[in-house]
């Protein structure tokens, strides 16, 4: 196991390290004069954890690649513009699809980086139908209580990693990552644990294909389990017992959860000033506006007024 440290007051130096450290690397968008970078990193085979302390001001892009990252405040003050943070220790996950600009002032974070291929191998002995590639749905926990328990595990792992005899416990050390890794999986919303695997996945029947398509196109639209029995020519107890089988779903949840994700995504790329939630919810199929809000902050952590308000502060 690899140990780093780093610490600079040039920005130059800054934005140099950054690139090397991260694929295909951070961006320094705004380093205050008298700032300062502080990085320590233990590195496995497949997990990578970071403890950065930045002194001052220092504005950043977050780009990721193929892997996983997991960013978690522990103090001061750090701001995902566009997602905000709804409190000191929520953790932000960045992935393709999700990209990431902090404004970090005066603040200490820890950064999990772990590999696809990492997660891929927890996934596929998770039990439940394994999709084609693992994609998030959100870039939060599921709820506080996930992210009270991601928190632990990530805790547990540095503490593990920054024992002085890690490097010589290579089993202790693919152990924990994997822990880690499993920890991202049960606490962040995903095609794995909540089924919604991409229509375009080989893996599963041709029918519960054509199915999961025409759900995906058909969101916004007044469709019900009927119309999806018509389009796949079964019946709808032989579509029930489809997504029962492959997904551990029926097709009215499958049905709800994309009609939530797209609520979400709406939510966070809204303008507070030319719509509301209601709308939003009402353009996906939520009738009642209150119930909505239960079900998006069981899902997302937060209510969705947050999110909107959030956006447009960001």
């Amino acid at each position: 196991m690899l140990l780093a440290h780093f610490h600079t007051a040039d920005p130059v130096a800054a934005q140099r390290f950054f690139t090397n450290a991260y694929h295909p690397s951070w961006r320094i968008r705004e380093f205050a004069k008298g700032s300062t970078v502080t990085h320590r990193r233990f590195a496995a085979e497949h997990l990578t954890v970071d403890d950065v302390a930045i002194r001052g001001r220092v504005d950043c892009e977050v780009r990721t690649a193929d892997g996983f990252v997991v960013i978690q405040p522990r103090s001061g003050s750090l701001i995902a513009v566009g997602d905000g943070a709804p409190s000191l220790d929520t953790p932000l996950l960045a992935v393709d699809g999700f990209p990431r600009v902090l404004r970090l002032n005066s603040v200490r974070f820890t950064v999990a980086s772990i590999d696809a291929d990492l997660l891929r191998q927890v996934a596929a002995g998770s039990h439940t139908p394994m999709p084609q590639q693992v994609e998030f749905l959100s870039s939060r926990p599921r709820t506080p209580a996930a992210a009270h328990t991601w928190r632990d595990a990530f805790d547990y792992v540095t503490t593990s990693f920054a024992s002085a005899d890690a490097a010589r416990r290579p089993l202790v050390v693919a152990a924990v990552s994997r822990l880690l890794a499993a920890a991202l999986l049960e606490c962040f919303p995903s095609n794995v644990t909540t089924g919604q695997s991409s229509p375009n996945d080989q893996s599963v029947p041709k029918a519960l294909q054509t199915a999961m398509s025409f759900i995906h196109r058909h969101a916004a639209m007044n469709i019900g389990v009927t119309d999806v029995a018509a389009v796949v020519h079964l019946t709808p107890r032989a579509v029930q017992y489809l997504f029962r089988q492959q997904l551990d779903t029926t097709p009215t949840e499958y049905l709800r959860r994309v009609r939530l994700h797209r609520a979400h995504q709406d939510l966070l790329s809204g303008d507070r000033s030319v719509t509301t939630v209601s709308e939003i919810a009402q353009r996906w199929g939520f009738a009642h506006t209150g119930r909505f809000a239960v079900l998006y902050r069981q899902t997302y952590g937060e209510s969705p007024h947050t999110a909107l308000k959030r956006t447009a502060a960001g």
